[in-house]
């Protein structure tokens, strides 16, 4: 004869309830309640983040609201600045030409300051010129009245004639004969 087949644990054998109707097993029954317990946590979780995901919806709304009515002023600002940096932009750009024509303007001046003062110049080495070539005529003339004179009177001793230094208007000294 053959063993009967082992008998399962006690826990394990499905318990009858009181209408007769096999209960399930303890296992099925422990399942069921760590399941149960997991969709009650995962249902409260879903409605805490529900309610936290409501609040992140509101708050986006009251933003967008917020940019919907600040939208035209900032929009109004930024268009206000960026044309005022325009026209600072202008105004630098026309100060930098008149800088250039100023300049330009300056040297030209300085250029004619320099030639008239070339000019000047020339005048005056021309004048020192003539003063000198007048003053060795002046000279040469005085030389020979000089010498007249004392061919008309011979007995008569010579004048000394010495050299006196005077300035002429450029600053330069000329000599200038002198009979005395």
């Amino acid at each position: 004869m053959a063993a009967p087949p082992p008998a399962p644990p006690p826990t394990l054998k499905p318990e009858i309830g009181a209408d007769g109707l096999a209960r399930d097993s303890p296992v099925i029954a422990y399942t069921e309640k760590v399941i149960l317990e997991e969709q009650l946590q995962l249902k409260k979780y879903i409605q805490e983040n529900y309610s936290k995901i409501r609040e992140v919806e509101k708050e986006l709304e009251n933003l967008t609201f917020e940019m919907k009515l600040t939208a035209g002023p900032k929009k109004a600002a930024l268009e206000h600045l960026r044309k005022k940096i325009e026209m600072s932009t202008e105004k630098i750009r026309l100060a930098k030409v008149k800088e250039e024509q100023a300049k330009k303007a300056w040297e030209a001046a300085a250029q004619i300051v320099k030639d008239e003062e070339n000019a000047k110049q020339k005048l005056c080495d021309d004048l020192n010129h003539l003063v000198q070539e007048s003053a060795a005529t002046q000279y040469t003339r005085l030389e020979e009245l000089k010498k007249r004179l004392e061919s008309l009177n011979p007995s008569r001793a010579s004048v000394d004639v010495s050299l006196q230094y005077l300035s002429c208007p450029c600053h330069k000294i000329l000599p200038l004969q002198l009979a005395l």
